[in-house]
């Protein structure tokens, strides 16, 4: 099973304000609780849509060395289980979407043999990692800033809009660096929504920031995912990425064949 990730977790109470019996204090008391309010995290979360934007619109085609472990769990014990190192290709489609190619080099530590099989695999890691911070996802959700991380959540009924369905009604964390760089992120949605939108229940990430063709990039550099079953089955899945870099697609000049020069106007295209 292979299911895509789009990614949310946390909800902060709002206190209630005490009853008193004095008309003045009960007047006064509104007033108090909207300055202990916290102000809204705009700063930080202009800074992480354009991250998400960047991620989806703008990163390039790359590769990196996935190494992965895929369990199915049973009341705790291992029931299957395969570890595999791979390299995993991330290309942008012409209509702007991102892909991923999955070219496994070893499974359980010797080279594969026959169809890879594993119990449970997740992709879509990179360009949906940031997903719940897209300036055009924000309106779904509710964020509140602490010391170096801002939590978000749907709010009751949110899942039911229009344009928050694909959400999932998550609600999560993400760690912010000094810079308000997301450095981890982790979110749960609700089993039933889950299912709805396919995605997994429970994501974490973490983050490093990556060049990629002059730019920086906050790529996964590890991802956790989990999803209960029926029958006390839990799926678990966890990756590591290393070595990312460009994609670059390669050629070789066959013998006997004369290569044209590019700029040669005379070559017909096919």
């Amino acid at each position: 099973m292979r299911l895509r990730l789009e990614f949310g977790m946390g909800m902060r109470g709002v206190g209630l304000a005490l009853l008193v019996a004095c008309a003045a204090a009960a007047q006064e008391a509104p007033k108090a609780a909207r300055e202990s309010q916290p102000a809204a995290p705009q700063a930080e979360l202009t800074q992480l849509g354009a991250a998400a934007q960047s991620l989806q619109h703008d990163l390039p085609s790359f590769e990196c060395q996935e190494t992965g472990l895929s369990q199915a769990l049973k009341k705790g014990k291992v029931k299957a289980q395969v570890r595999f190192v791979a390299t995993v290709r991330v290309e942008r489609a012409a209509a702007g979407r991102l892909g991923e190619e999955l070219e496994v080099t070893e499974v359980n530590g010797k080279p594969p043999r026959g169809r890879f099989d594993p119990p449970f695999m997740v992709g879509g890691g990179f360009g949906e990692s940031l997903f719940f911070f897209l300036p055009t996802t924000q309106a779904c959700f509710h964020y509140s800033l602490s010391a170096g991380r801002i939590d978000f959540e749907s709010p009751p009924g949110t899942f039911d809009r229009p344009q928050c369905t694909n959400t999932g009604a998550p609600k999560g964390f993400a760690l912010l660096d000094d810079a308000g760089n997301a450095t981890h992120l982790e979110r749960q949605v609700p089993h039933e929504y889950a299912q709805q939108v396919h995605v997994v229940d429970f994501t974490a990430i973490d983050f490093v920031p990556t060049e990629l063709d002059g730019k920086v990039y906050p790529l996964t550099a590890k991802m956790v995912a989990d999803v209960p079953k029926e029958g006390s089955v839990t799926f678990h899945f966890e990756a590591t990425y290393t070595g990312c870099h460009l994609f670059k697609a390669t050629s070789r000049i066959l013998p006997g064949v004369t290569p044209v020069p590019e700029s040669d106007p005379a070559v017909p295209h096919p």
